[in-house]
């Protein structure tokens, strides 16, 4: 297991910088996605870490061995930075057998025979391609020919494993049984793991760390909680919504000594809050409440937020209800357990409370505070 330590790394292709300015550093032995929308660096940062790219300034250290770095005149070769890459693409020799695939990169190693043997046993059984060794990449399923990719970098041992969105071309059923099996493996070879996607479930599902991305800027590092729960902005709130998260606008108000947000669109609801003093009252915010956070109810007599059901979309365990409030021209989504919701019909009027929530500064877009969940807790 190795540290991968990035200084101030900047890649700039003509006017537009991929990556901008970007200070990392990746644990020994922890799973790390980059996660962002396309062209928002996290390729790039990747690709400056396997050597592929050449950055314009900073450093890469591999532990405490630099391997970049544009003031020192340091740029170590790919293959002398003792990492493993699968790509998108499988990249696999088609006029090679699977056994042939993966042991293609031993060969420079001049290993003993049964020690290849002994290898290429294991790692069959690892990925789950036991007898597929003499199988050609044209007889096998996508996922399968990806476990080959996969069992070929892993075969070498290195130190650190980077993927470049590796499941990306896969069926979601098929998807979600990779992720659990990349899950696995990197919890049996415990390598550090550099990980690229725009799924964010994908990147939820299987990090210790999550990487935001946008426009070359990091955004937020934190566990897939965190950063889920806790996001530390408006991009990576709305970001990581599936399905879409909801917004209202709100402004401070003083009661009783305390303070609490009326929502502008629904001024009966106030939303309390607890330990924050320095929110001036009239302060504009930005209030972020999750789809599975808002509670349904047909009695349109309480205070909450008024609106009617849109549609309905049962998804087996769960229903998203989309709900129109026409006053403020709002659209809400909820997702709630679908026996709680069969009952709902298109126009139905509702009335939906908050359970939990973040509170953002409209005008700087960070974060400010969270309400119904303590972050300390957790």
């Amino acid at each position: 297991m190795s540290t991968i330590n990035i200084k101030n790394l900047c890649k700039n292709f003509g006017d537009v910088k991929a990556v901008d300015n970007l200070s990392l550093t990746i644990e020994s032995g922890e799973f790390l996605t980059f996660l962002g929308t396309s062209g928002c660096g996290k390729t790039t940062t990747l690709r400056c870490i396997a050597g592929l790219e050449e950055p314009n300034s900073g450093e890469i250290y591999i532990d405490d061995r630099c391997i970049y770095s544009k003031e020192k005149r340091i740029n170590i070769l790919p293959g002398q930075r003792k990492l493993g890459l699968v790509f998108q693409n499988y990249a696999l020799w088609p006029h090679m057998t699977v056994s042939q695939n993966i042991i293609f990169g031993l060969r420079k190693e001049k290993l003993q025979k049964s020690v290849l043997e002994t290898r290429l046993i294991d790692i069959l059984r690892i990925v789950g391609l036991d007898g597929h060794g003499e199988r050609y990449p044209h007889e096998l399923s996508g996922g399968q020919q990806q476990r080959v990719a996969v069992a070929r970098m892993v075969v070498t041992e290195p130190k650190i494993l980077l993927f470049d969105e590796p499941l990306s071309n896969l069926d979601a059923k098929l998807r979600m049984k990779l992720r659990s099996e990349l899950k696995r493996m990197h919890l049996d070879l415990g390598a550090t793991t550099v990980y690229v996607t725009h799924d964010q479930i994908e990147a939820l599902a299987l990090s210790d760390k999550i990487v935001v991305m946008k426009e070359g800027i990091i955004q937020q590092v934190g566990s897939p909680y965190d950063v889920y729960h806790f996001p530390s902005n408006l991009f990576v709130a709305d970001f990581m919504g599936n399905p879409q998260t909801n917004f209202f606008q709100g402004i401070v108000r003083h009661h009783k000594g305390k303070q609490e947000i009326a929502l502008k669109e629904f001024p009966k609801l106030n939303i309390g809050l607890d330990n924050v003093n320095d929110l001036e009252e009239g302060h504009d915010v930005i209030v972020n409440i999750r789809p599975e956070d808002l509670k349904i109810s047909v009695n349109t007599d309480d205070h909450g937020i008024s609106g009617t059901v849109y549609t309905t979309q049962p998804m087996g365990s769960e229903i998203l209800v989309h709900i129109k409030n026409e006053g403020s021209n709002l659209d809400i989504m909820t997702k709630n357990v679908e026996e709680e919701c069969l009952y709902l019909k298109p126009k139905m009027a509702v009335s939906i409370t908050p359970k939990r929530g973040n509170i953002y500064d409209e005008k700087t877009g960070g974060l400010v505070c969270s309400f119904g969940i303590n972050k300390e807790n957790h």
